[in-house]
């Protein structure tokens, strides 16, 4: 597993953007797990919704156009409580929710971990498989390690503006950064903010 995770970061750390990388995430989770589907939804702060941005397993068409509410769904759990979810079958749980777009149906099982940065919440990663499986405790903890390192890349994708990218193609966020204070006090001035050109 460890050598598997060390492939996947290296994979995304060489994608050309923030969609690429998203997309290798899903297609190597997929695989390497043998699951049915793998997705990542990101959550959108402007809206306070979840937004899926990459699946493999699910059905295309669904990017960027099925997105709910933190308190919505299996997904929306995971975020609100910041915690995994396994769950053996998923259609059981009173908080299923089914989104005819993606195909979904066909599944039984469910790992929802939540992709987290300094305490906030991002997203949610999960995979799916037809059969009916509770993942065992090596899966779970290479989907939240997986979900920590990808967490490091969307805070990178944010302060560089590269998630506003996905959000503004949308006619959606304006971009907007946030900063950490490092002493205590208040300041008011201009920012500057400088890309990389490539």
């Amino acid at each position: 597993m460890l050598a598997i995770l060390r492939s996947i970061v290296q994979e995304v750390d060489a994608a050309k953007d923030l969609k690429a990388a998203l997309g290798v995430v899903v297609k190597r989770v997929q695989d390497s797990l043998k699951t049915s589907a793998c997705a990542i939804y990101l959550l959108d702060p402007e809206q306070n919704r979840l937004v899926l941005r990459a699946v493999d397993g699910l059905k295309l068409d669904a990017i960027d156009h099925v997105s709910l509410k933190t308190s919505e769904g299996l997904v929306g759990l995971v975020c609100s409580r910041a915690e995994p979810l396994n769950l053996e079958y998923a259609a059981e749980h009173k908080n299923y929710q089914y989104f005819p777009e993606t195909g979904e149906e066909a599944y039984s099982s469910f790992l929802g971990v939540p992709i987290v940065h300094h305490r906030n919440v991002l997203g949610v990663m999960l995979v799916q498989t037809m059969e009916r499986r509770r993942f065992d405790e090596e899966v779970e903890a290479f989907m939240i390690t997986l979900a920590s390192q990808l967490a490091v890349v969307l805070a990178h994708a944010k302060a560089t503006g590269s998630i506003h990218e996905i959000a503004r193609a949308e006619g959606q966020a304006p971009l907007r950064f946030e900063g950490a204070p490092g002493a205590p006090g208040v300041a008011i001035g201009q920012v500057v903010v400088v890309f990389p050109l490539a």
